[in-house]
């Protein structure tokens, strides 16, 4: 019987670990460039700084008072977030949250609304940060154009590994960007349902009232509820991306699930 190649399982992790942070420092630098000419927050979540301070004033306490009556047990806290990046202005955003005890487990609602100077709602779209998510698509991409022809990405080439075909001959682009693609497959994942949320949740075209009425009422139709369908959907990835990355490298035989799926091979180079 024929001996299996060797899986490389540490050269292969150091090499990801060396792309990673490189391609992470070129992302962040980009954004940030973007972020100083634009007033747009195109930064990653990581670089924002966040105060909050309690308030008692402003034209949306009496509106959520008035749409969202507290019941028996329910606790109301109102917020005036500031998220700002590298000195920049930013935005802030008005938190109401309503805690309830229900036993031992702890329930809270709550209601965000981007604002002015003024504590009046303002365009919800000054919150849409999509940016990690953009990452997470565009790192297929880039990793595809560093790994075709001859190329290697910079972690492969301090670590000496290349990807090949099962033939020995270097891959093609459309080969790379379909073994990149598959590679990277639950980070995708995670990106498409991040994006996903953004757009059912979208805030731009409901009234104040909807909102306060979704954050009160929550269903997975909801701005809240979304978000709540999408992180129990992350642990599920969580599990996926173990079976996806983790156990084909304890339990060799040969190939990768991605390497098989496209008939490559990472060989020491």
């Amino acid at each position: 019987m024929a001996s299996l190649p060797p899986r490389h399982f540490w050269r292969r992790f150091g090499a990801y670990a060396i792309d990673i942070v490189i391609f992470q420092i070129v992302f962040v630098l980009l954004f940030l460039a973007l972020s100083v000419v634009t007033s747009r927050d195109l930064t990653l979540p990581f670089l924002q700084k966040q105060q909050c301070a309690e308030t008692t004033s402003g034209s949306l306490i009496p509106k959520i008072e008035a749409e969202w009556p507290l019941q028996s047990g329910e606790v109301r806290s109102n917020q005036l977030c500031r998220i700002s990046w590298l000195g920049s202005e930013g935005y802030t955003i008005f938190v109401s949250k309503v805690a309830s005890q229900h036993g031992k487990t702890t329930s809270v609602r709550s209601v965000a609304v981007p604002v002015d100077k003024k504590g009046d709602p303002v365009d919800p779209s000054v919150v849409t940060r999509p940016t990690s998510s953009i990452v997470l698509l565009l790192l297929p991409v880039i990793f595809a154009f560093c790994s075709a022809g001859t190329r290697r990405t910079p972690g492969k080439r301090l670590l000496s590994l290349r990807v090949k075909t099962l033939e020995d001959f270097p891959l093609p682009l459309g080969l790379a960007t379909k073994r990149e693609i598959f590679k990277f497959l639950p980070l995708m994942l995670i990106a498409i349902v991040d994006l996903a949320s953004l757009l059912l949740a979208r805030p731009l075209s409901q009234p104040i009232e909807q909102l306060i009425q979704q954050a009160r009422d929550l269903n997975l139709l909801s701005t809240s509820g979304v978000f709540a369908l999408t992180g129990a959907l992350t642990p599920m990835l969580f599990v996926f991306a173990l079976i996806w990355w983790v156990y084909p490298l304890v339990v060799w035989r040969g190939q990768t699930f991605y390497d098989r799926f496209c008939d490559t091979k990472v060989v020491r180079d």
